[in-house]
């Protein structure tokens, strides 16, 4: 399983230099014994030297051995240890070694062994990633790390989706972790005009551009000790991508292939709307409750003179009852194809991939195409060592979720009738049903919303070994992102069809420059001192700039381009760019093995902060105690093999605050009396300064009877000098300012288990487990007084996402009538909503979250599965005013829900108040009616495989070949009082009117050779 991490450890291994002048040749195999396959890169070094290589794809060695060496130190990752002594020839079958797993921690900066780190950190290999078929990585994360919370609103295809570790710490500032990948920190902000509108879930991911299958490791760095050396930027956790890297060896080529499809899934029957007889059913109550109408019979009559009125449809026909739900999804093709090639010599070593996936989205008008490539090489000559990693990826994404609330499918299907019809009779679009979703996403004529987004990466890097433990390394990075939208409204949607439809581009380039240097000491003494130590600098420029032009009046056949619009409308440009400047220092000492200690310190200096303020230190320090190691400890080796207890303190800052934040800033584009001119637009603040994020972190970790190990963290992270815009006197011409005050507090548990309980030639089980539980809390505001929203509240001593509204206490049973809680507290109800008083009703942020899955192999089958959960958190859907609404929107859709559970007589337990035509009930206002347990069980992937024997596939000269099928989304089992298509939504907990999320199954193989 653990195979391919040898990639990460091959550039180290490899820097071995060959020393001592007499020599012996030494032949050697390496195997595993508990399949007898060969370890591809065990590391084989002369004990007491430098001296070393590694084993090839067929397990192989051949060493020269110097005079002194007596000893050979054979390891692998995952693997015990073992010590031989030199012969001729040597046969060696490694043990599995649960200790050992994710041995190797990849910071960015540099790589350390998991003994010797201080810090919190979760390693995720290749192979989990890989499972998901998914165009954005990080989904493949979800339930996996213990602290880390991902939230997507959406299953379109390339859509961002937010990532927390360990609580959000901030309001203003920027949530997101760093991405560093091969030690270039790059640009992840949302970037389209979907950003621009209401929440932006629906912005192109630049992490979607990140081909899965390039991705060697991905390690989450979450407490001080592991985030602290990279200062301004680490407040909200780092995530360290290491790509695959070429190794020593003949050219070995992998092919990848995935062909299946994405189906549609979990749909709701609660959360759908009602065919034709159930609409008419209960729109002819509505009017007799209303008292239009005396008895059902003439509800009937009276609801077919106003549909006959208003949309010239005579329900007494013979009239189709249109499932509209059903006319915008269907099953999506999906394909995904990648194709490396790895290999080299003792002084240079290539990685090379093309990639291809392809997801065509089961809402009409979307999909996503990426087409990816990548190249790495590492070398060394003598002293020097250089390497040059690109990458380059273009993905074409068809987006008709649309933050609009009529040109959204999903929108449009809950405010159209069951009798209105897709197409007329002849065969045309019936513009009658207005925003005809159908029509809107024709393939040819219809509207246009596509996303092209280039993203290229370069990273060269020159190391210089002064001697034997001091290295120099020049690490530089170049990440531009071009994207590139096209917008076009055509004569089907009607708010644009008399101008002459309307055409939109939208161009936006974000690049980034980063140059880093940093010189690493690392020396053993007496074989107990351990020291390594890290100097550094980086400097990073980022800049953003847009350009933006629309025009109407096209000709109804026109080629989609601006300049065949008669009428430009409106164009405009924008930029923008931010400097870093840093010194950093990070030191390392174990004694014997036993105790370890870490120090780091940052000097960050930021164009975005005030003039006196641009500069501001970071530090942390950590220790780590391994009691295993004791010799009072001897009598539990049989069952206790490893036990650590380590702690850690330090601070980090947030810089995500937005370009010019500090500054005094003018807006132009104005006319004054036919002139130019500008407006005061943003007060100056040249006190404004970093948030400063201090955490503290405790954690035990074991290794039990060799099989079954365990972390547990407790963590404080106390963010102060939080920004908020904090209200001014409008006496001076301006609404607020951003100014330090606030303070909010993350504290919680987690815990992370790795069983392997089965592990023989023939049979392995293994089994993982993770938790978290995170209490947020606002500890203090810009005022003494909450801030009250429609929905929410900010608090001091509540988390920052509280729910804050009038309490729904269901449905009068006498009456029908909805009821509300009356007053801030105590259980007196009342049916009118202005007695009712807001109260705190929940929270968003889940009690309890994390995931599970298990590992099966026997022989040549494989099978696993992973599931994510989430407990405790409450979801607001405020499209339920429309999707459950009662009757006061006037011949409108119904949902099931509200069908099936409505108040019909005296005596009737429901939540669901009365049906009333035209209501003033105020049953749809907001309120706790729509407010739902977010808590979900998702089976988020199951794969089966079988992998060819070699008696097989040696003949035909292939190292392997394995054939598999997956699914993902499988199922998803909610809390009973959920209604909707997912309860995964944003991380404020606010739904409405989601993409359904697929169920993805796919056949595929994977064959090496």
């Amino acid at each position: 399983m653990m195979k391919k991490l040898t990639f990460a450890l091959l550039c180290l291994i490899m820097s071995m230099s060959m020393a001592m002048a007499q020599v012996t040749k030494v032949t050697g195999h390496v195997t595993s014994a508990e399949d007898g396959e060969p370890v591809i890169g065990a590391s084989i070094v002369v004990k007491g030297t430098t001296v070393g290589t590694v084993t090839d794809f067929d397990g192989n060695f051949t060493l020269e051995i110097p005079d002194n060496g007596k000893i050979l130190i054979i390891s692998y990752i995952g693997m015990a240890t073992q010590e031989v002594k030199v012969a001729p020839r040597i046969t060696v079958s490694l043990q599995s070694d649960t200790q050992d797993l994710d041995e190797v921690i990849v910071t960015g900066y540099g790589v350390t062994k998991k003994a010797a780190f201080t810090g919190a950190a979760q390693v995720v290999s290749s192979e989990n990633l890989v499972k998901r078929t998914d165009a954005n990585f990080m989904k493949s994360l979800e339930g996996s790390v213990a602290g880390l919370q991902v939230n997507s609103f959406t299953g379109q295809p390339g859509a961002f989706s937010s990532t927390t570790i360990r609580g959000m710490g901030s309001v203003n500032s920027g949530t997101e972790p760093l991405y560093v990948v091969d030690g270039i920190a790059i640009y992840t902000d949302k970037m389209g005009g979907y950003s621009k509108a209401g929440s932006g879930d629906l912005a192109a991911s630049p992490l979607a551009n990140i081909n899965p299958n390039d991705i060697e490791s991905v390690t989450v760095l979450k407490d001080a000790t592991a985030t602290a050396i990279y200062g301004a930027r680490a407040a909200n956790g780092v995530i360290v991508i290491s790509t695959k890297k070429g190794n020593k060896g003949k050219a070995r080529f992998n092919f990848n292939a995935k062909v299946g499809s994405s189906l549609v899934g979990r749909l709701d029957n609660n959360y759908k709307t009602v065919n034709l007889d159930r609409y008419k059913t209960i729109w002819a109550e509505g009017l007799v409750n209303s008292g239009d109408a005396a008895n059902m019979e003439d509800g009937a009559s009276l609801l077919n003179e106003y549909v006959n009125a208003y949309y010239g449809v005579d329900l007494s026909e013979n009239v189709q009852s249109v499932d509209w739900l059903d006319a915008i999804l269907s099953n999506g093709f999906t394909q995904e194809y990648d194709l490396s090639v790895q290999g080299g010599n003792e002084s240079l070593r290539y990685y090379i991939s093309g990639g291809y996936f392809q997801n065509d989205g089961i809402v009409v008008g979307t999909g996503m195409k990426r087409y990816s490539g990548r190249f790495n090489l590492d070398g060394n000559s003598g002293r020097i060592g250089y390497g040059l990693s690109v990458s380059g990826a273009l993905s074409d994404i068809n987006n008709s979720m649309t933050e609009s609330q009529y040109t959204n499918p999903i929108v449009a299907v809950y405010d159209l009738r069951p009798f209105e019809q897709i197409y007329n009779a002849d065969g045309s679009y019936n513009l009658d049903a207005l925003y005809n979703p159908i029509a809107l996403n024709d393939k040819e004529k219809g509207d246009k919303k596509n996303q092209k987004q280039i993203t290229l990466v370069v990273n060269p890097y020159f190391t210089y070994k002064f001697m034997d433990g001091l290295i120099w390394k020049t690490n530089a990075g170049l990440n531009i992102i071009d994207l590139d939208e096209f917008f076009y409204n055509s004569i089907y949607n009607p708010q644009y069809s008399g101008s002459g439809m309307l055409g939109q581009r939208n161009q936006e380039r974000a690049t980034t420059l980063s140059i880093t240097n940093t010189i690493n000491f690392t020396r053993s003494f007496n074989e107990l001192h351990n020291i390594n130590v890290l100097l550094g600098q980086e400097a990073q420029k980022i800049s953003f700039r847009n350009i933006y032009a629309a025009a109407s009046g096209y000709p109804s056949d026109a080629v989609f381009e601006l300049d065949n619009a008669s009428t430009p409308t409106g164009a405009g440009s924008m930029s923008k760019a931010s400097t870093l400047a840093s010194f950093f220092f990070n030191g390392e000492y174990n004694y014997n093995n036993k105790y370890y200690g870490s120090a780091s310190f940052r000097y960050d200096g930021s164009s975005r902060f005030g003039a006196n303020n641009k500069w501001a230190p970071f530090w942390s320090v950590g220790a780590k105690y391994r009691i295993s190691q004791e010799d009072f400890m001897e009598n539990t080796k049989g069952w206790l093999t490893d036990l650590t207890v380590r702690g850690s303190y330090g601070t980090v800052g947030n810089q995500d605050i937005g370009y010019f934040a500090a500054m005094g800033l003018y807006n132009y584009g104005y006319s004054y009396n036919s002139k130019p001119g500008a407006i005061p637009y943003q007060i100056a603040n040249p006190d404004l300064k970093w948030e400063t994020v201090g955490k503290a972190d405790i954690g035990i970790s074991g290794v039990l009877f060799e099989r079954f190990s365990f972390e547990l963290d407790y963590y404080n992270q106390r963010t102060k000098d939080m920004i908020f815009d904090v209200p001014l006197s409008y006496t001076t011409g301006f609404a607020s300012i951003l100014k330090n005050i606030g303070t909010m507090e993350n504290q919680g548990l987690e815990f992370l288990i790795n069983a392997s309980i089965i592990n023989n030639k023939d049979f392995s089980w293994s089994v993982n487990l993770t938790g978290t539980a995170n209490r947020n809390k606002i500890i203090k505001l810009a005022t003494d007084k909450p801030i009250e929203g429609t929905t929410t509240i900010r608090k001091v001593g509540e988390a920052y996402y509280t729910f804050y509204m009038p309490e729904y206490a269901g449905v009068d049973p006498e009456t029908g009538d909805p009821l509300w809680y009356k007053g801030k507290e105590g259980n007196e109800t009342t049916s009118n909503i202005n007695e009712a008083g807001q109260r705190i009703v929940g929270s968003a942020d889940p009690k309890f979250y994390g995931g599970f899955g298990m590992n099966f192999r026997y022989k040549g089958f494989d099978f696993s599965f992973d599931a994510s959960y989430t407990l405790g958190n409450k979801v607001y859907n405020s499209g339920f005013a429309y999707d459950m609404q009662v009757g006061h929107y006037f011949l409108g859709p119904v949902s099931n829900y509200v069908y099936e559970n409505r108040w019909q007589k005296p005596g009737d337990v429901t939540d669901v108040p009365k049906f009333i035509a035209g209501s003033t009930s105020n049953a749809n206002a907001y309120s706790s009616r729509f407010l739902m347990n977010g808590s979900y069980l998702r089976m988020k992937s199951v794969v089966l495989g079988y992998t060819l024997p070699q008696s097989i596939l040696k003949p035909l000269t292939i190292d392997n070949l394995r054939v598999f099928v997956s699914a993902d989304n499988l199922f998803t089992i909610t809390a009973k009082d959920y209604i909707g298509f997912d309860p995964q939504t944003r991380a404020n907990g606010s739904q409405s009117w989601a993409y359904p999320v697929p169920t993805t199954v796919m056949f595929g193989l994977n064959l090496g050779f």
